[in-house]
C-alpha cells in the first residue's frame, strides 16, 4: 500500500511506474492494476520455501529487462537486500529500499524507514554505504494525498465517536474481540464505526457477529479513510502506516503489537503520549478491550492530551517530506 501511495505521486508527475509482485496468497495485483498500473506477476513457487533471493533476482531482472532501464528502483520486501539489490542494480540509475528492521544490508542510493526508533541516527550504521541518504522517521512517511488534507484537530470534548481498523488482513482477528467488546459495553458503547480490510480471512464471522450490534456501522475496505479518522475521537487499531496517519490527523488510539515491527512503534509512541498500548495482541482478551475503552470515556482530559501528543509526532514533516523528495529527484 506505501508503494501503491509513491507510484500515484511518481505518476503524477509524470513517470511510468510498473510493479513486480509475487503471486504469494493476498497479493493485491488486482487492487494495483485496478490503479491503472502495470504489475509484472512473478508465479508463486510449487515449493516456496526453494525460492531463494538470487531466484527472485533473475525473475525480477527478466520482467525489468522488458523495458527501458528504471530511473527508480523501490524495492520493498523484508526477504530482500544487498544480494539482490546488487544483482538489479545495472538496470536502475537509482535504488531506493524501504525498510523498518535494520537486519540485512542494503545496496541503495536512499533508504526509507519511515518507523520511530530509540537510535534513528545510527540505525543503519554499517547496513549501507557511507554515501546512501537515509531517512528515519514518520516525518517521512509515505501517505496518501487525502491524509495531507485535513487539518489535525484536538480532540477536546470527549469520546463521542471511535474508529477501529487493525490493517488489511488482521490475522489474529483482534475485530472479533472488539466487537464482543462493544457487546459487553452495551449501551454504554459510542457510535463505531469499524472498517474490515479487504483481504481479511475472518470478515464474514465478524460481520454475523456485529449484525445485533446496533451502535456499530461495518465497512469492508473503503476510499474514506481520511474522512472517517476526521470524524472520529479515538481509533482502535495496530501500528504501522496507519499509526502516521493517524498522527497526521491528531487522533489518538488503543493499540496491540501484532507483528514484530510494531513494537518499537507502540512502545515508542505510547512513552510520548500518544498512544495506550495494551501490549501484544494475543494476551488482550475482550474484557481488558471493553476496560480500556471504559476508561477513556471517562477521561475527556486524558484524550485531549493524546490528541495533541499524536499531533506532535509529525510536527516539521513539510521540510521532512521536501528533503526526502529532494534526494529521490522526484
Amino acid at each position: 500500500m506505501r508503494c501503491l501511495t509513491l507510484a500515484h505521486t511518481l505518476h503524477g508527475r509524470g513517470a511510468a511506474v510498473v510493479f513486480i509482485c509475487r503471486e504469494y496468497t493476498g497479493h493485491l495485483c488486482d487492487q494495483i492494476e485496478a490503479d491503472g498500473f502495470t504489475v509484472h506477476r512473478l508465479p508463486l513457487s510449487a515449493a516456496p520455501g526453494a525460492l531463494t533471493s538470487a531466484i527472485d533476482a533473475a525473475e525480477s531482472r527478466r520482467a525489468l529487462e522488458q523495458g527501458q532501464p528504471a530511473d527508480l528502483l523501490v524495492v520493498d520486501h523484508y526477504g530482500l537486500g544487498r544480494s539482490w539489490e546488487r544483482a538489479l542494480r545495472p538496470l536502475a540509475r537509482r535504488i531506493l529500499a524501504i525498510d523498518d528492521l535494520a537486519d540485512r544490508p542494503h545496496d541503495c542510493d536512499v533508504l526509507l524507514d519511515q518507523n520511530l526508533h530509540d537510535s534513528p541516527e545510527t540505525r543503519y550504521v554499517g547496513l549501507v554505504a557511507a554515501s546512501t541518504r537515509v531517512f528515519v522517521g514518520p516525518q517521512y512517511a509515505l501517505l496518501r494525498p487525502e491524509f495531507e488534507r485535513v487539518a489535525p484537530r484536538v480532540r477536546d470534548s470527549g469520546l463521542r465517536r471511535m474508529l477501529i481498523f487493525f490493517g488489511g488482513a488482521d490475522r489474529t482477528n483482534e475485530a472479533l474481540k472488539l466487537v464482543q467488546a462493544l457487546g459487553v459495553l452495551a449501551e454504554r458503547s459510542p457510535p463505531t464505526v469499524m472498517v474490515l480490510g479487504a483481504i481479511n480471512p475472518h470478515a464474514q464471522e465478524v460481520r454475523r457477529s456485529a449484525l445485533a450490534l446496533e451502535r456499530l456501522r461495518l465497512i469492508v475496505s473503503t476510499t474514506e479513510m481520511a474522512h472517517l479518522m476526521d470524524e472520529a475521537d479515538l481509533a482502535v487499531g495496530t501500528c504501522g502506516g496507519a499509526a502516521w496517519e493517524r498522527c497526521l490527523l491528531g487522533l489518538p488510539t488503543l493499540v496491540v503489537v501484532s507483528a514484530e515491527n510494531q513494537r518499537d512503534d507502540a512502545r515508542i509512541l505510547h512513552s510520548l503520549g500518544a498512544v495506550r498500548n495494551l501490549g501484544n495482541a494475543c494476551d488482550v482478551g475482550v474484557s481488558e478491550w471493553a476496560g480500556q475503552i471504559a476508561a477513556v470515556q471517562e477521561d475527556p482530559a486524558g484524550l485531549k492530551a493524546m490528541s495533541r501528543a499524536a499531533a506532535a509526532v509529525m510536527q516539521g514533516r513539510g521540510q521532512a517530506v521536501h528533503e526526502f523528495e529532494t534526494a529521490l529527484a522526484l
